[in-house]
């Protein structure tokens, strides 16, 4: 045998020791354990960051005189865009209306930034921004709207929530006087992105 046939021989054999070195190796964990018994699982990430529309339903609480009633039943939308600025803080702006169940008020609407908090599937957050109140026979200036919610992941592109705000406006009669508001509603949101 020559040399060159000889060193072919010995690398041959020593490739197929490695070889069935390795699957021996492989199937003493396939069948020892950590492969077949012990799988691991990875949970999905649930993300925020995206645009949203849905609707709300709940009540305003009249504090200053200014509806017929001083709990007045209100319903509407609202739409916006979240971003996720990391595995635990999201921010993002929102408008929404609601349409009142009153012989005068049309609607009480806003368009607020948001600042939240995430874990998983739960987005607690704080809001604020510019309120804004609308009668039939007189404007009233644009005012604050101020609060915060919870909202719920249920299914990849759906939530549900609650949220309370606070509204206050400048009495055009009274420069000293303002119209407080209160609202509190329950919220159900679609998600464009779902679970990202």
């Amino acid at each position: 045998m020559t040399p060159m046939k000889h060193g072919a021989v010995t690398a041959l054999s020593a490739l197929a020791l490695v070889a069935s070195v390795s699957f021996a190796k492989a199937a003493d964990v396939y069948e020892g354990g950590s492969i077949k018994d012990e799988p691991v699982y990875s949970t999905p990430y649930i993300g925020w960051t995206g645009f949203y529309v849905g609707g709300h339903l709940g009540g305003v609480f009249d504090e200053s005189d200014i509806l017929d009633e001083e709990e007045v039943f209100a319903g509407g939308f609202q739409l916006g865009y979240n971003r996720q600025l990391s595995e635990r803080f999201v921010i993002g702006l929102e408008g929404d209306m609601s349409f009142l169940d009153d012989e005068e008020a049309e609607y009480l609407s806003s368009i607020r930034a948001r600042l939240g908090w995430s874990n998983g599937p739960v987005l607690a957050y704080l809001t604020g921004g510019v309120g804004f109140l609308e009668f039939d026979d007189e404007d009233i200036d644009p005012g604050f709207a101020v609060g915060g919610g919870i909202d719920y992941k249920i299914q990849d592109n759906w939530s549900v929530g609650a949220e309370a705000l606070y509204y206050n406006f400048e009495d055009p009669d009274d420069a000293d006087e303002d119209f407080e508001l209160w609202t509190a509603r329950a919220r159900l949101t679609y998600h464009i992105g779902g679970w990202r």
